[in-house]
């Protein structure tokens, strides 16, 4: 199972590497799974969306409203009332225009799963990155959770930046710090989201 071969590789890396203290993070989390949105495309950007910038319980809340509104959602294009009920969810005026330019989008309603696994990480990036509303960071998250792309970096994750403080000289985060973690660095970005949340890491 590639979980299972990733959390063995990242452990052997950072003994290999003498990162003692990550190394013991890792052996103590034990494997773990990168869950794969079940969501269509549509839907999966849009979460992405509405969750930038806010907390994750924040963006909880106004996602489960949302997304009760696109599946009521009858409207072909962008609309005055539909817009004022995205309001009434909580979206600014600035995610309403990033969401209509993504719900009613052609390419990304009729695209399919299959078509997008066969892209490359490039041509996945050039896809994406012309849409309004969704740059770099947004497009390694789909990368990982709805390709379930097991090497991305996310190099401008805040959290992650967060989690390398706690593990090493804040100097090294880099992305060419973490080439050597390769092909799993899917799976590291999972163990350096979990030293935020364990307390009993001690640094």
């Amino acid at each position: 199972m590639e979980y299972k071969l990733a959390h063995k590789f990242l452990y052997d890396k950072a003994i290999e590497k003498g990162f003692i203290q990550l190394a013991n993070h890792i052996k103590k989390v034990g494997p773990l799974r990168i869950k794969v949105s079940k969501m269509d495309f549509v839907s999966h950007l849009s979460k992405i969306i509405i969750g930038q910038q806010l907390s994750v319980q924040s963006a909880a809340a106004i996602w489960k409203r949302t997304d009760k509104i696109l599946k009521e959602n009858k409207y072909k294009k962008e609309n005055k009332k539909l817009n004022q009920k995205f309001r009434d969810a909580g979206l600014s005026r600035q995610k309403i225009e990033y969401l209509n330019g993504i719900i009613f989008n052609k390419d990304l309603i009729n695209i399919s799963k299959k078509e997008l696994n066969r892209m490359s990480a490039a041509e996945y990036f050039d896809f994406l990155i012309q849409i309004k509303g969704i740059g770099p960071w947004s497009i390694e998250m789909s990368r990982i959770f709805f390709i379930g792309d097991p090497d991305v970096f996310s190099i401008l994750d805040l959290g992650l930046r967060n989690a390398h403080l706690k593990m090493f000289k804040i100097d090294s985060y880099k992305e060419s710090f973490y080439e050597i973690f390769r092909p799993y660095r899917s799976y590291m970005c999972l163990f350096l989201w979990r030293v935020l949340e364990d307390e009993n890491v001690t640094i």
